[in-house]
């Protein structure tokens, strides 16, 4: 069926109205991360050229649609995949990986290359994932496809911090981590940043490695490390947290950059981020970077942001180029490259 549909520019031009189906490993929302997040912002925010069908093992609907995209390259689903493609689908690959010294020793490269050579086309978060997945894995560039990760819009509407301060029992400034609580997200050296300025920094997320968690607690007695658990992405408290924290915290081993790092840029908060990873491409010259397994940078990037007034020139940036609906127009184009349903 053609239709009439927008282009990146606002311009509108013929199609043909397009069928995807989304699959994901079996346990990806039991802990929901940025990963299981982004995939359900292209749900929420593909217009309506584009019909997306959640894959469901019992009630599987393969043979209505062309495109096939699949969320992270978890062990198991490459036969899965190979028989996909076999019922004349395409198959696009989101692999939502950084390597580095921290997991490069666990990667089944064979594997990784299979799911690749399956792929009719990558989707990565920025050029810099690409030219690392280069690096390391091989990626087959002719493949390779950019679509950023992307913001709501409604965290800049400014928010009451009133029930969000209640909730969290935080009176005074504060600092702000989001995030499931694990070695790579980092955390203990955010509580130890904040521990150098007396400050106490809140913590939103799930607790994803439990003795992970027992040692933040360990480090950050009294207010110093306040975990106060998860907060739904729509909750208006959680744009209250970001709207209202002295700094943003997010020195992880990689990231690729973050959606919660976005959501606080938006937000207005300044962002403290960590170099491993993609953030440089997303955040320009506008955050401050550091090495997250060098404590005392993270300290002094932490101290040279509190000492700085703040400006709009991140937000601004953020929403002028991030916004989800702006992001999944990318996401789009690239499904027209593939072919249509008729």
């Amino acid at each position: 069926m053609r239709q009439k549909m927008l282009n990146l520019e606002g311009q509108r031009t013929e199609s043909f109205m397009i069928k995807t189906i989304f699959n994901v490993h079996p346990y990806a929302m039991e802990l929901p991360g940025g990963g299981e997040m982004q995939i359900m912002k292209y749900v929420q925010y593909m217009p309506g050229e584009c019909e997306v069908i959640l894959h469901d093992i019992w009630r599987p609907r393969l043979r209505e649609a062309r495109i096939f995209h699949h969320f992270h390259m978890v062990s198991g689903a490459e036969g899965f995949l190979a028989y996909v493609k076999s019922l004349h689908s395409k198959v696009v690959l989101s692999p939502n990986l950084w390597i580095n010294a921290t997991n490069s020793e666990n990667l089944d490269l064979a594997q990784i290359r299979q799911y690749y050579e399956i792929a009719d086309m990558i989707v990565c978060n920025s050029r810099v994932e690409i030219d690392n997945l280069s690096e390391f894995t091989d990626i087959p560039r002719e493949k390779a496809r950019v679509v950023p990760n992307g913001v709501d819009l409604s965290f800049v509407t400014p928010v009451s911090d009133s029930d969000f301060r209640s909730w969290a029992d935080i009176r005074g400034p504060y600092l702000l981590s989001v995030g499931n609580i694990e070695r790579r997200k980092n955390q203990l050296a955010s509580i130890r940043a904040a521990r150098s300025l007396g400050l106490p920094l809140i913590c939103i997320g799930r607790i994803r490695e439990k003795e992970y968690f027992d040692a933040c607690v360990r480090d950050g007695p009294g207010d110093t490390f306040r975990f106060v658990g998860h907060l739904d992405q729509d909750d208006p408290r959680l744009a209250a947290a970001y709207q209202n924290c002295e700094a943003f915290l997010f020195p992880g081993q990689l990231e690729t950059p973050g959606i919660a790092a976005l959501e606080a840029a938006a937000a207005g908060a300044p962002v403290i981020i960590t170099k491993e990873g993609s953030a440089r491409e997303y955040f320009s010259d506008l955050v401050e970077y550091v090495d997250p397994n060098d404590q005392d940078a993270i300290n002094a990037a932490l101290a040279r942001t509190l000492s700085r007034p703040r400006t709009n020139d991140l937000r601004h940036h953020i929403v002028s180029n991030y916004s989800w609906p702006h992001v999944v127009m990318h996401l789009l184009g690239h499904y027209l490259e593939l072919g249509f349903n008729k």
